[in-house]
């Protein structure tokens, strides 16, 4: 009897470790990222700076263009199919949707690629200012969760 109580602790044990590691995993899947500088960035019309994300080097890049405004820097990071915005706002740096008149893709297509929950968790990631590097590497590390796993291919 005893032998057996052993068991099924040990058992529970195993159980309740591997859900606490899964669930602090992550999106493992995306870990390996490379952000370029695009060299003429110029070209496009009100861009300060644009940069090309891509995960676990995949040819279909990630486009993010900066623009600084009077007081704050914002972030366009448009997909094949997606386009989410992640800026500084008096709350934070955070994410949030492209307004209708910046979007280049249909409404319906963004919202069925991009998260709501997650979008609306990623509204704050951090409350302080964020240089042009720390705010690349949050994009980076947050956007594979903001795009539905449906979806996900579009990231490599």
């Amino acid at each position: 009897m005893k032998n057996r109580i052993f068991q099924l602790v040990i058992v529970a044990v195993l159980v309740t470790v591997g859900l606490s590691v899964s669930a602090a995993g992550g999106n493992r899947m995306f870990d390996d990222y490379t952000i370029k500088e695009m060299q003429h960035a110029d070209l496009f019309t009100g861009v300060d700076a644009a940069w090309t994300l891509t995960y676990d080097n995949q040819d279909c890049p990630i486009l993010i263009s900066f623009t600084k405004n009077k007081d704050c820097k914002t972030y366009v990071v448009r997909g094949d199919h997606f386009e989410v915005v992640y800026e500084c706002t008096k709350d934070g740096f955070g994410a949030r949707m492209v307004k209708k008149s910046e979007s280049m893709f249909p409404r319906q297509l963004n919202t069925a690629v991009l998260n709501s929950e997650e979008l609306a968790k990623q509204r704050i990631l951090t409350p302080n200012r964020v240089t042009d590097e720390r705010a690349l590497a949050l994009i980076a590390a947050f956007l594979p969760d903001l795009v539905n796993p449906s979806y996900q291919h579009l990231l490599n």
